[in-house]
């Protein structure tokens, strides 16, 4: 029981961080962001059947067992193509992309017989599933047995796990000389992703292993087992989405890394980068464009003529942590010296995030307190009492 809940926060968590960052954070419209909703997406999606079958949901919806099947073939490499997009800083699919649907469409067309299958039958089926969880993994819903299914994804999942782990160290072998905080940030992610992902693979490996073997009696059910198998695959998916939540960073400003373009030193990129950060900078206090609450990277772009991509790497190049923090500082910097001129012995602090550029008082505050170290009333009060003594 304690399993299937922490089963079912994880398929909750990898929902509503999926939803928030598609509809949310990011507002970029980043290529990487698209790929990471849908790995989160697909995830819950799947890991979601688990607890249909188990607990009799699905006989109310028989026609959708096995909808995951094929699908489940669908994440690993869409978390392949979105470490690529963001070390590489890719914007859309390779042509040669099209090759990861081979498993998907191998095995949609293998479950051909369960979806053409008459509903009674369907239904007959579904239940007998659901009352014996083991026919999911030894009976025939298609053309090949379910071991085959098992196995391949299994196997699939290892093969695409090596090659992202090993594009993963070529990347940071040939870049370890950049040094920034978004650098640091991205590659802790992405570190911690792959290993998140590496250790679901084996537990559900292992653990694929033990029912096998259980059924055929070479080893005794018990409960220990399947214990720390389960939490571990439970508690995979459900760290993923904690993790993204509990760093909204790598949500907010969904990360791409400076790229050094062949044949160029870090040092004249990096000039050439601070030299376009004075331009941003310039434009931004000059024209206040900081205190408009809809500024996004891409309007920044058309103003100063300088590409989103490129504005991205000045940012990352710098103090600031992205797109965001940089902009959040200037605005709370703004709200620092309203506040020194009497801003809040007028109006109040919802006037006063409104004025700075926030849609927001609650990230108005937590932008304050995190650059001043506390709110905007307590440092309008520690002025007042530095005046008066």
């Amino acid at each position: 029981m304690l399993i299937d809940i922490l089963h079912l926060m994880g398929v909750i968590f990898c929902l509503l961080t999926a939803f928030l960052i598609r509809f949310r954070f990011n507002k970029n419209n980043s290529f990487s962001g698209h790929l990471l909703a849908a790995v989160l997406f697909l995830n819950a999606l799947c890991n979601s059947f688990y607890l249909f079958i188990v607990y009799g949901l699905i006989n109310h919806f028989p026609y959708l067992y096995k909808v995951p099947a094929p699908i489940t073939y669908l994440i690993f490499p869409l978390a392949y193509l979105y470490v690529r997009a963001v070390l590489y800083g890719k914007s859309s699919f390779k042509k040669t992309d099209v090759l990861h649907l081979i498993p998907f469409l191998f095995f949609t067309v293998n479950y051909f017989p369960f979806y053409m299958m008459d509903m009674d039958e369907k239904s007959r089926m579904v239940y007998e599933v659901s009352q014996n969880f083991s026919k999911t993994f030894t009976g025939q819903d298609g053309h090949l047995p379910e071991w085959v299914n098992i196995f391949c994804r299994a196997l699939i999942s290892l093969i695409y796990l090596a090659f992202q782990w090993r594009m993963i160290h070529l990347f940071f072998t040939k870049n370890n000389t950049v040094v920034s905080k978004q650098y640091k940030l991205v590659k802790k992610w992405i570190y911690d992703f792959t290993t998140i992902q590496t250790i679901y693979s084996l537990a559900l490996l292992v653990l694929y292993v033990s029912n096998a073997l259980l059924f055929f009696g070479i080893i005794p059910n018990v409960g220990y087992i399947y214990l720390p198998l389960g939490f571990l695959v439970s508690s995979s998916f459900l760290l993923v989405s904690a993790y993204l939540l509990w760093n909204p960073k790598l949500l907010i400003g969904l990360p791409n890394l400076p790229l050094k373009p062949p044949g160029t030193d870090l040092l004249s990129l990096k000039t050439e980068l601070e030299s376009d950060f004075n331009v941003l900078d310039i434009f931004l206090r000059e024209k206040e464009a900081f205190l408009n609450p809809e500024l996004t990277v891409h309007e920044l772009s058309k103003a100063t003529q300088i590409s989103p991509r490129r504005i991205s790497q000045i940012i990352s190049l710098s103090d600031y942590s992205n797109f965001n923090d940089y902009i959040n500082q200037m605005r709370i910097k703004y709200a620092a010296s309203e506040i020194q001129e009497g801003y809040l012995s007028q109006f109040s602090v919802d006037a006063l995030s409104k004025t700075s550029g926030f849609n927001s008082k609650n990230a108005f505050y937590r932008a304050f307190k995190k650059i001043h170290g506390c709110t905007p009333k307590t440092y309008h009060s520690n002025l007042n009492s530095d005046s008066s003594g």
